[in-house]
């Protein structure tokens, strides 16, 4: 019998309203519970306890945000069967952690906000600036960093997390609230040698009670908008009563004229009780924040009524031709991305909009200066004692000289190379004639003399065999190195 009692005790605080915490906007609150550190190698951080205060606002009927400041204090007790063992032994400790958690929740609750007693779920992240210590001096314990130095074996860390819990009202402005949450560490802000990354905790769990106080309360009485579309008109003497009575979702149209008993709160109704939907976009008028909605949106509207704009580039999906272009970027009527000078950045992501045609830009749309960390090697196709540029090596001086006209801090030291084939100080002037030929085409081209260095280097610095006349064709070459 005790237990039936219970069972139906159970039953009647799930389904009784509650005293009216759901009419209040705003909660604060103050919490302690326990909570551990796990996930990694061999530490044992034992149940210690965490305090700390907490902020929420609610956003809906079935949903409130909550912001919560946590401090922790854990011992890593070397006699502990397991990190779910309570307290923590400081003689027997080799590590303690130190943490102060400032997290962020969005939760929803599974039931109707006005029940007394609610579970909720959530999901949200935060900051987590913690630190290891030696628990008998009380000094930071140091590890190898990711650059391979000695540093603190602390952080500044984002953190992921899941929670869930469960709300009983205690009055209209007082709640209790038992949560668990799950902290996952992510890594961000945690700069360590890959062993230790591997090796350390990455989830902080934890239990608390918290005590909640309700304010800022919406004030005043809730009215229908469908109630604005009737006239005032006087009942029949005897009527009043029996009508008001008999109107059980409170759409102002008594039961027995009603076709749709069941009508949600807030919908605009016709004179039968049934919802009114102008739009025709499945979303009920009183209920819908954009009502004027095109016909041609029909199912690509929100929960609100609104014509949805999955890229949020200000024209909606049922007339946007490109629907998933990337946050940010400009776009013209259609709703698809403009790139001004065709480089494959839509503007508006583009720092560097007015980029050359054809030239190669980095992921921001700016010139990809990368080209110029290692020398460019031209293996022009010289007849013997020929220093005249060929046609293809002319088309690649060419790109060359409209990037170096962009980039005028960019300097060049063209340096002319030949095979073994003939005598050395021959070669060594006819290196020199081939530079200088590579030289003033660039400068025909708009470069600065003043930016070049010339240097013929003759038979050095060989790149291939000049036992065959492929190695050779490789050794007659000019290299063009670049610097500031």
């Amino acid at each position: 019998m005790r237990q039936i009692r219970t069972v139906w005790l159970l039953c009647f605080m799930l389904a009784a309203p509650s005293a009216g915490a759901f009419d209040y906007k705003y909660f604060a609150g103050l919490r302690g519970g326990f909570s551990t550190v796990a996930g990694g190698d061999s530490a044992k951080f034992t149940l210690q306890e965490n305090f700390g205060g907490s902020l929420g606002y609610r956003l809906s009927d079935r949903w409130f945000a909550d912001l919560g400041l946590s401090v922790h204090r854990n011992y890593n007790d070397t006699t502990a069967t397991s990190s779910l063992a309570f307290g923590g032994d400081a003689a027997n400790a080799t590590l303690r952690w130190k943490a102060e958690r400032l997290g962020f929740t969005v939760n929803r609750y599974l039931f109707q906000a006005d029940k007394r007693l609610n579970l909720f779920l959530g999901f949200g992240g935060g900051l987590m600036i913690w630190r290891f210590v030696d628990p008998a001096a009380d000094t930071a314990v140091e590890v190898r960093g990711a650059l391979n130095e000695r540093t603190e074996f602390a952080a500044s860390e984002i953190f992921f997390t899941g929670a869930g819990g469960v709300r009983l009202m205690l009055s209209s402005k007082l709640s209790l609230d038992w949560n668990i949450d799950a902290d996952y560490l992510s890594g961000a802000g945690a700069e360590f040698d890959d062993v230790v990354k591997s090796s350390r905790d990455k989830w902080q769990i934890g239990s608390f009670i918290s005590i909640n106080f309700h304010f800022g309360s919406h004030g005043g009485k809730v009215s229908w908008r469908s109630d604005q579309s009737w006239p005032e008109q006087t009942p029949r003497e005897g009527q009043t009563a029996s009508r008001q009575a008999f109107d059980g979702d409170g759409d102002g149209v008594p039961n027995d004229i009603d076709n749709c008993l069941d009508t949600p709160a807030g919908v605009v109704v016709d004179r039968f009780g049934c919802s009114v939907d102008s739009d025709a976009d499945g979303i009920s008028d009183g209920l819908d924040d954009c009502p004027g909605t095109d016909r041609a949106a029909a199912g690509m509207v929100d929960i609100y009524g609104c014509p949805v704009d999955s890229d949020f580039d200000g024209v909606p999906d049922y007339l946007d031709a490109c629907p998933f272009n990337r946050v940010g970027a400009h776009v013209d009527d259609r709703g698809c991305p403009l790139d001004t000078d065709a480089d494959g950045v839509p503007d508006g992501l583009d720092d560097c909009p007015y980029t050359l045609y054809g030239v190669d830009v980095d992921r921001f749309g700016c010139i990809d200066l990368s080209l110029f960390s290692k020398p460019m090697v031209l293996n022009i196709d010289y007849p013997s004692g020929s220093f005249e540029i060929d046609p293809n090596s002319r088309e690649r001086l060419k790109q060359l000289a409209r990037i170096l006209n962009f980039v005028p801090a960019i300097r060049l030291e063209i340096n002319g190379y030949t095979d073994n084939i003939g005598t050395e100080t021959a070669n060594q002037k006819l290196s020199e004639k081939r530079a200088r030929r590579v030289h003033d085409y660039l400068v025909a081209q708009g470069i600065d003399s003043d930016r070049i260095k010339v240097f013929g280097k003759g038979e050095a610095n060989f790149v291939a065999t000049n036992q065959t006349a492929e190695g050779r064709a490789r050794n007659r070459r000019i290299e063009i190195i670049f610097y500031k």
